[in-house]
């Protein structure tokens, strides 16, 4: 994964500490409430990437695009901890 790839949908957990800094049960009471976007896939909560971080950056698209690469290098950031 390149530093602007990003998955199509994350889970709700990730996405909360990603972007947040949440603990797995804030992140689920904040997708709760609305707080971001959320998709049902079977029994799963999903968080739709790109239209959770559009819906934070307020149409400002150098704000998402500052936000995309954030979020990007964190996830990648964590996939190579969990690599090693």
């Amino acid at each position: 994964m390149n530093d602007l790839e990003l998955p199509v949908t994350v889970g709700v957990p990730l996405y909360g500490k990603l972007v947040f800094g949440m603990s797995e049960d804030s992140a689920y009471a904040a997708a709760r409430r609305g707080d971001f976007p959320t998709i049902k896939i079977g029994g799963l909560k999903r968080v739709p990437v790109r239209v959770a971080l559009a819906k934070i950056a307020g149409g400002d698209p150098e704000v998402l695009k500052a936000m995309t690469a954030d979020f990007a290098a964190k996830l990648n950031e964590m996939m190579a901890e969990e690599a090693a």
